[in-house]
């Protein structure tokens, strides 16, 4: 009978982030990670079928907690550029304390593949962020909601917010200036 690991793939993550931070993404390796949980390479296929897959749940792992920090540091907000603000510095960190990882995946055929799919995936966490600090300020929303509507507004924010990190022709004062 199988020995039965209770959170397995919660430990799978937590030692390939072991091995991220001690020793880079290089060194991730399926094998390195089943041999620090202790159960055969196999196992592991069973949750990621490639390393890659194994690195992007690392990532989001690792962005759910970058955006419980946003959430948190949202709750005080008084004003919606504030709010904005607290928002990019939150994604700015999450891409820094990450760069490295992403650095060492770009050059695979199958992340390469997959971009469109993460950024609409990122694209739609920020506007659920935007759509949080939207809420948290009524009278803002409404102006918001009213200039651009409901569903464009959080779009219109949201890719904003990621287009101030691909391209240094713009920045949060652009974004905040169409909002005004």
């Amino acid at each position: 009978m199988p020995k039965i690991i209770m959170h397995l793939q919660e430990q799978i993550i937590m030692q390939a982030e072991k091995m991220l931070v001690q020793d880079g993404p290089e060194k991730i390796s399926i094998r390195g990670v089943a041999k620090a949980c202790g159960i055969a390479v196999g196992t592991i296929y069973n949750y990621y079928p490639t390393k890659d897959a194994l690195i992007a749940d690392l990532i989001l792992h690792r962005w759910s907690r970058s955006k419980d920090d946003i959430y948190k540091s949202l709750d005080g907000v008084t004003d919606l550029f504030s709010g904005l603000d607290i928002i990019y510095e939150g994604i700015s960190q999450f891409i820094v304390g990450n760069r490295n990882v992403w650095r060492a995946t770009a050059v695979s055929k199958q992340f390469s593949h997959s971009y469109a799919e993460y950024h609409q995936k990122l694209s739609g966490e920020v506007s659920i962020l935007v759509s949080y600090l939207l809420i948290r300020l009524p009278k803002e929303k409404d102006r918001i909601y009213v200039k651009f509507g409901q569903e464009g507004a959080d779009a219109f924010i949201s890719e904003n917010i990621l287009l101030c990190f691909s391209n240094k022709n713009i920045n949060m004062s652009v974004l905040k200036a169409a909002l005004s």
